[in-house]
């Protein structure tokens, strides 16, 4: 008679009191195990909108860097435009010059010391480098 289950000696009572406290107790546990679903679905819930908002933060830093980036280049890119307008205007100016019948034999004569017949020129140390190919 080994195998045989002892008997429990102590009964519970089976009265309104006692399935009164234990439905309390089954209300309480409940009650817990339902706080605790719910704290672990708020903690799932923020780290999954705290990884998106990290994602997005990430994305949001890279494309202000790149925004930098680019508003740099356009503005030296602003920049090189003005410089090559100015000087494609002074070109252009330089084209109408050159154009111009008195300017041209002016350049020439003062640049490659061409005179007309009959002319002297005169050259002083500071004026003008002493090879006429050198300049």
């Amino acid at each position: 008679m080994a195998d045989a289950k002892p008997t429990a000696k102590i009964k519970r009572l089976d009265n309104d009191y006692t399935r009164k406290i234990q439905h309390q107790q089954a209300v309480q546990h409940h009650t817990r195990w339902l706080g605790h679903r719910r704290v672990r679905r708020a903690t799932r819930i923020l780290v999954v909108f705290a990884v998106f908002a990290i994602i997005l933060g990430v994305q949001l830093i890279r494309t202000h860097a790149s925004l930098h980036q680019v508003n740099q280049q356009v503005a030296t890119s602003e920049r090189t435009l003005t410089k090559t307008k100015a000087k494609n205007a002074d070109l252009k100016q330089e084209i109408k010059q050159l154009n111009d019948k008195d300017y041209l034999a002016q350049l020439i004569r003062s640049k490659y010391y061409y005179s007309k017949s009959g002319e002297t020129i005169y050259s002083l140390p500071g004026d003008h480098a002493s090879d006429v190919t050198a300049k």
